[in-house]
């Protein structure tokens, strides 16, 4: 016998009930145990190869008979439970009932009109050989365990209730058809762009209402000879009215009947184009209101959220503005404490400035802009529930900044691994990650990288290297992270000017190198470091140095490869100003040795004055001891 079979599973929610009540089901049977189902599908004959692979659709509950091992009924007799969809999984809850042995007597699954549309057959019926346990199902319920049945179904499309082992003329048990149906956007050069949408159907009377997802829809109907209405609606997109007759339908039993959807609509409230201004949407009534406008561009910023707390309308559902296709400046998605999905936002093709989402604690992911070709900066901040950082990995190597603050499940850099043309990055605040692998760039850029307050990071991954040059490094409060390796590729150009702080396990600046003209040097309460001889990679330095509180440092060599320091300053004639500080050097317990300093050029611009503070060290020389020789004691 021919059998083919695909399987659907049931994820299963158990449900918690708080309460102080004694419901008659808890005074009757005390919950000592639970049973769950995996549900699998089973087709009959050769139906396989009238049928497409699908997840199970159009069901809004499940009604089962549990019977006691002698046949007598327990309350659970074709008892209605709700099924609630996620995607393509299905949510039922758990049944708790007390030590026994027990029987599945009834399975099966109803629409939200209370037809069956699957059902498990009964032992001895035609379609009870085609399973390998019909009904009824014997199982055990024992103390604070939960148990596990594998039930088989088959679809009741096209099939009357006798096969099952029904009765004829079962109540919910109607002679039904089916059809395929996918809903896409306005087709260009043929290329389909699914979309989901809501589609009810009636003769008269409402039959059926359900969601369309995916490429695929399979709509289980009552046979009959009169026309069907369907209307299909999507947010801010033309809804569809169709009138199609029985024969139209059984038409698309083997192939989708494809309605495409425009977002030109024929209503008061429709604009289309283009947006000039700033748009700011704080509530779920803005954002629907705003998405019937059918606008396709923002010339301007686009923020969604900053809900002021305790709103009674927040933002949960994004679908309203899928006919935005370009943002000309920053889209940001910030202060959205309900917002878990970005649904709606996958037809947005262009980003000019920054992706900034900020502070939504139950935004699960950024991966909905499928769409997306352009994109130069991401900002992810203070997102708790964000696990998955890929989704935009075909963009990774058109972003020139990324700032990755607050993400708790941020561990690496996967989903950016081709971010090499990086100008600005900012890793901050991110309490899990310990080792940062920067990506490794390919030709020498401008780079702006910080990285700070980081309380797990441990190294930056190793000898390799990410980038070949860094304009601007700060380091900072990242208190486990050991040494400095993996930042620099050996054959780059150095660092131009550096920040580190706090930095309490670092004892060497070494192995970063300096570019041949140093910006600045910036060196404070950094507990174990001693070693800062790197400084001499480099040739002049042309603005402030800065070296405090560093309790190891003992000497300051490393100055001695240094040729010029050259301050530039700025004269504003008519002001009397202190001199700008230049040359700061406090703090330091044991420093003691300033010879590095003592062969080095200073000046200024115009020979301009400049401050110079060398004050509570265990040895504080002038510049004028130090150049004269006195640079220790």
């Amino acid at each position: 016998m021919n059998r083919w079979k695909i399987s659907h599973y049931f994820q299963l929610l158990s449900l918690i009930v708080l309460g102080a009540c004694t419901t008659e089901y808890e005074q009757q049977m005390p919950t000592d145990g639970s049973i769950s189902f995996q549900v699998n599908e089973s087709y009959v004959e050769n139906e396989s190869s009238r049928n497409l692979a699908l997840p199970i659709q159009g069901v809004n509950n499940v009604v089962l008979t549990i019977e006691n091992e002698d046949g007598s009924q327990t309350i659970f007799d074709r008892k209605s439970l709700p099924i609630l969809g996620f995607g393509d999984e299905i949510l039922i809850e758990e049944i708790n009932l007390s030590q026994g042995s027990y029987q599945i007597s009834a399975f099966y699954l109803t629409d939200s009109s209370g037809n069956i549309l699957y059902a498990t057959p009964i032992e001895g019926s035609e379609f009870g050989e085609f399973l390998a346990q019909p009904l009824p199902i014997p199982f055990e319920v024992t103390a604070s365990e939960s148990q596990n049945l594998n039930l088989e179904i088959i679809s009741t499309a096209g099939k009357s209730p006798e096969p099952f082992g029904f009765e004829s003329g079962m109540a919910g048990f109607r002679e039904t058809f089916y059809f395929f149906i996918s809903t896409v956007r306005e087709k260009v050069d043929d290329f389909m762009d699914f979309i989901p949408a809501e589609l009810t159907v009636s003769q008269g009377d409402h039959l059926l209402t359900q969601q369309l997802n995916g490429k695929l829809n399979k709509i289980v109907l009552p046979k009959n000879s009169e026309n069907f209405d369907l209307t299909i609606t999507y947010k801010a997109f033309q809804p569809i009215e169709k009138e199609i007759s029985y024969d139209s339908l059984l038409l698309f039993e083997n192939h989708p009947l494809i309605i495409e959807l425009t977002k030109k609509r024929a209503d008061e409230f429709y604009i289309g184009g283009t947006f000039d201004g700033d748009v700011q949407l704080s509530s779920q009534a803005a954002v629907d209101s705003f998405g019937l406008k059918g606008y396709d561009i923002i010339n301007g910023n686009l923020t969604i959220g900053q809900t002021p707390e305790g709103s009674s309308d927040p933002i949960q559902d994004l679908s309203a503005l899928a006919t935005i296709e370009q943002v000309d400046e920053n889209f940001i998605i910030s202060g959205n404490p309900d917002l878990q999905s970005l649904e709606g936002l996958k037809y947005i093709q262009t980003i000019a400035q920054d992706l900034i989402i900020r502070s939504n604690p139950k935004l699960e992911s950024f991966s909905d802009f499928t769409s997306l070709e352009y994109l130069t900066g991401l900002n992810l901040t203070n997102n708790p529930s964000i696990q998955e950082f890929d989704g935009l990995e075909h963009l990774a190597d058109k972003l020139e900044r990324l700032h990755i603050e607050g993400m708790v499940h941020f561990i690496d850099f996967s989903g950016f691994e081709n971010a090499t043309n990086l100008q600005k990055i900012t890793i901050q605040s991110n309490t899990n990650i310990t080792h940062l692998d920067f990506p490794s760039q390919t030709e020498i850029i401008n780079s702006k990288v910080t990285v700070k307050n980081n309380p797990s990071l441990i190294s930056f991954g190793g000898e390799a290297g990410g980038f070949m040059f860094i304009e601007n490094l700060h380091l900072e409060d990242n208190e486990n992270l050991v040494d400095l390796n993996g930042l620099l590729q050996t054959d780059g150009e150095g660092v131009s000017e550096l920040i580190v702080k706090f930095l309490s396990k670092v004892t060497t600046l070494t192995p970063l190198f300096f570019n041949e003209e140093i910006e600045g040097i910036h060196l404070y309460y950094n507990e174990s470091l001693a070693d800062i001889s790197a400084i001499g990679t480099g040739e002049t330095i042309n603005d402030a140095i800065a070296i405090k509180g560093n309790p190891k440092l003992k000497n300051l060599n490393g100055f001695e490869g240094i040729s010029e320091m050259s301050f530039y300053i700025i004269a504003t004639p008519g002001h009397t100003t202190s001199p700008p500080n230049k040359i700061t050097i406090e703090n330091n317990e044991s420093l003691t040795d300033f010879c590095g300093l003592k062969d080095v050029k200073i000046t200024s611009t115009d020979r301009l004055e400049f401050g110079v503070k060398i004050n509570n060290n265990a040895y504080n020389p002038s510049l004028n001891d130090i150049s004269g020789g006195m640079c220790k004691p």
